[in-house]
This record gives structure tokens, C-alpha cells and sequence, in this order.
């Protein structure tokens, strides 16, 4: 495909030369300027009228070096005796057999002018050449990546391959699974078959330049098992509300041998490695705790789980005292004011107990009650329990009731 579409484009420049630039005058010799053509391969036969001209040309891929031979057959015309050649390039030849190189890769037009013995031109043809240059030097060279975390099957290739003269017109991969592609563009993704376990696969590149010459290079890729692995871990909380400890244990399954388990704890400081791991946090808060696990330098499962830490010292201190508002003969009305504190976080709730047989769970930090004098003292145990970030703490107080 690739000579006739050089042919084609060949052609076209002919016809470009013809029309605004030709240097011979086709109706001083009653020649036609171009011909029938006929190319097969490297070879190409161009024949006008009595005229046959053969061109054929070794290949310009290192370490070959291309070289044009041009062969005319004049033996029909009388008077043939000198073959002068203008090869379109500023360089001239002389014989029925020439051979001639380009510097660069461009399209040229040859001039054959045929002379006789006294000089004169008895005919000229005029024709064209593709050439690609000396010595091509294609360079295969591709880099890949894994861009897709979620299908570590689907692998992205670059390819950066080159060459000094001309352009790469395709790749042909052969990802070393059975299969191949062949397309144009430097950019290509390519997903791998599933397996169980870690897998090599040798891709290989073959590249060909728009002058027909090829190279290769493979590299080895390391595609990653895909595994079942299911489940996530627990997260148990010790001690909550004086030293809160996490323990962490991996509850996944179809796990396979050799894998690493690694934690990642979102509260800044460095992850952790173990089937069962110990973690305290310095803040309350919520974290959103990462397992994942390793295998041959592969992450090939993830799990998460937000955890609610109390941090240290959550617990609340209870605290109030009482204040004596009113008393008659048969009564005393006693105010009770917390003074309870927590560190992080607030408290929620307060329970009264005034020990005379009333309560108020009402969440109050301010509250009354009534004591009814008896006919001797009696003292009463007030109790006030407070509670913050699942903790609770409680604190006494007495209080003694005259008699009537």
C-alpha cells in the first residue's frame, strides 16, 4: 500500500513540474514527457514512446545505503549516442547505466536528454523519484503505566519511537497474551488478561517507518493477580474513657500467602503493618481508618471503616455545690449549680438525685427542690451524675435539714 500511495504523490509532483516548470519543450521532439509507468517493488519502468527507462534503488534502512540505478534502452531511436542525466538534485551523470544517491528524503524529477553524435538532443524524458535518504535509522522505544488503580489489568503504553529521515507510520504491538494490535498512534491501552496470580508478559514493539523499515524492543510487564478477597477488619475500643486504646484485626478472607496488611490511621502519623495493630488517637474525632493489603509491592485489596475516638482524657469531671434559698418552720428550698467540665468535646447530660426521693433528669445544670423538715435533723445524700462522650462521672454531696 505504502508504493502506491508514494507513486501517487510522485505523480503528482510530476504533473505539478510539468505544467509550471517544465524545462523541455516536448514538441521539439515529438516525444511525449512522461509515459506509461509501471513500478513492482523497488523497480519501476518508465516507458516513452521508443524509450525504456529502468530505475531500481537498494533499501535506505542502516546499514544499507540507497542507491538509484537508472537504465535507459534507446536501441530503437537512430542516432542515440550520449545519455545525459539530470538527477533533480544539481547533480548530473552520462551513460546508458548510471547510479546515483540522495542526501535527503524528497520527492526529485530526472532528466534523461538523449544526444547524437553532434551534440544535439534528439529526445528527453522527464520523470519521478521518491527518495527516503541514507541509512534510516528507526528506533523503537515505549514506556508504560499503570494509570487505573481499580483494574491494575488495564495498562497504559507510550510509544516515543523515532527516526532520522521520514516518519513512523505504525506500531504493531504484541502484548506477549495471544494477541496483537496494529494502529498509527503513539498512545495505546491494552487490558490484560485476569489471573489469580502475579503474571510477566513479554510486549514487544515493532515499528515501521513510511519507507519501510522496521525495529522492535520488548520489555517485560508485571501484570498483578486479581484476588477475591472480601471483608474488612474490627475496631474495638479499650478503655474508652480513661486511656482509649483501638485494636485493629484484619477480618478479610481469601487472602493469599505472603501478603503484608498495612494501616493507615488519617490523623497524620505514620501507617502501621501487622495482622493486629494498637492505635490511640490524640483528638476526638471521627477517622476514617485504611487497610490494604500488599503483595510483591502490589496494593491488591483496600477497605475503610470510620472510627469514633474519644481521644485521651474524654472523660467528664462531675462537680456543683448548693445554695440555701429559703426555710419557714416546715420547709427549706436548696438550688443546686454544676460546675461539671470536660475537656473535648461537651457534656450531655445531667442526672439529679437529691436524696429525698425526687429526681430531675431534665439535662439541667440549675435546678430546686424542696426539703420538708422532720421532727428531728436529717442529713440527705445529693448525687449528680454527668455525662460526655459516652463517659460519665458522678459526684456526693451532704446536706443536712434541721428540724422543725
Amino acid at each position: 500500500m505504502t508504493k502506491y500511495i508514494n507513486l501517487f504523490v510522485s505523480l503528482l509532483v510530476l504533473l505539478a513540474f510539468v505544467a509550471c516548470n517544465k524545462s523541455v519543450d516536448s514538441s521539439d521532439f515529438g516525444n511525449n514527457i512522461v509515459g506509461n509507468t509501471v513500478t513492482n517493488g523497488n523497480t519501476t519502468t518508465i516507458t516513452v514512446g521508443n524509450i525504456i527507462i529502468t530505475s531500481t534503488k537498494t533499501s535506505p534502512c542502516y546499514p544499507s545505503t540507497e542507491i538509484f540505478t537508472f537504465t535507459v534502452n534507446a536501441s530503437k531511436i537512430t542516432d542515440a549516442s550520449t545519455y545525459s542525466w539530470s538527477f533533480g538534485d544539481g547533480h548530473t551523470g552520462t551513460g546508458q547505466v548510471v547510479q546515483h544517491g540522495y542526501d535527503n528524503a524528497a520527492s526529485f524529477i530526472v532528466t534523461l536528454n538523449i544526444l547524437n553524435n553532434g551534440g544535439t538532443i534528439i529526445n528527453a524524458v522527464t520523470f519521478p523519484v521518491k527518495s527516503w535518504g541514507q541509512q534510516l535509522k528507526p528506533v523503537a522505544i515505549f514506556s508504560y503505566k499503570f494509570d487505573f488503580p481499580k483494574n491494575q489489568n488495564y495498562v497504559t503504553f507510550n510509544s516515543a519511537s523515532n527516526v532520522n529521515h521520514g516518519s513512523v507510520v505504525n506500531n504493531f504491538w504484541d502484548w506477549g497474551d495471544g494477541t496483537t494490535t496494529s494502529n498509527a498512534v503513539a498512545l495505546i491501552r491494552h487490558n490484560f488478561p485476569t489471573n489469580t496470580q502475579d503474571k510477566n508478559y513479554t510486549v514487544k514493539l515493532t515499528i515501521i517507518t513510511d519507507a519501510g523499515c522496521t525495529a522492535d524492543t520488548s520489555l517485560s510487564i508485571l501484570v498483578p493477580g486479581t484476588y477475591p478477597i472480601t471483608g474488612n477488619f474490627s475496631a474495638i475500643a479499650q478503655n474508652a474513657c480513661t486511656n482509649e486504646l483501638f485494636d485493629f484485626t484484619a477480618l478479610a478472607t481469601n487472602v493469599p500467602t505472603g501478603s503484608a496488611y498495612y494501616w493507615h490511621y488519617s490523623d497524620g502519623t505514620h501507617d502501621d503493618s501487622g495482622y493486629t495493630v494498637h492505635h490511640s488517637f490524640a483528638y476526638l474525632n471521627d477517622y476514617d481508618v485504611i487497610m490494604y493489603i500488599v503483595l510483591n509491592g502490589q496494593t491488591i485489596y483496600t477497605t475503610h471503616k470510620v472510627v469514633n475516638a474519644k481521644g485521651p482524657n474524654p472523660k467528664p469531671s462531675a462537680s456543683f455545690y448548693y445554695t440555701w434559698e429559703s426555710e419557714d418552720a416546715n420547709r427549706v428550698i436548696v438550688s443546686f449549680n454544676s460546675q461539671s467540665t470536660i475537656l473535648h468535646g461537651s457534656i450531655d447530660g445531667f442526672s439529679w438525685d437529691y436524696g429525698n426521693g425526687k429526681t430531675n433528669n431534665d439535662f439541667n445544670n440549675f435546678v430546686k427542690t424542696i426539703y420538708t423538715k422532720n421532727t428531728y435533723p436529717t442529713t440527705y445524700s445529693v448525687k449528680l451524675i454527668v455525662t460526655g462522650n459516652g463517659c460519665a462521672d458522678t459526684a456526693y454531696k451532704s446536706i443536712s435539714i434541721p428540724a422543725k
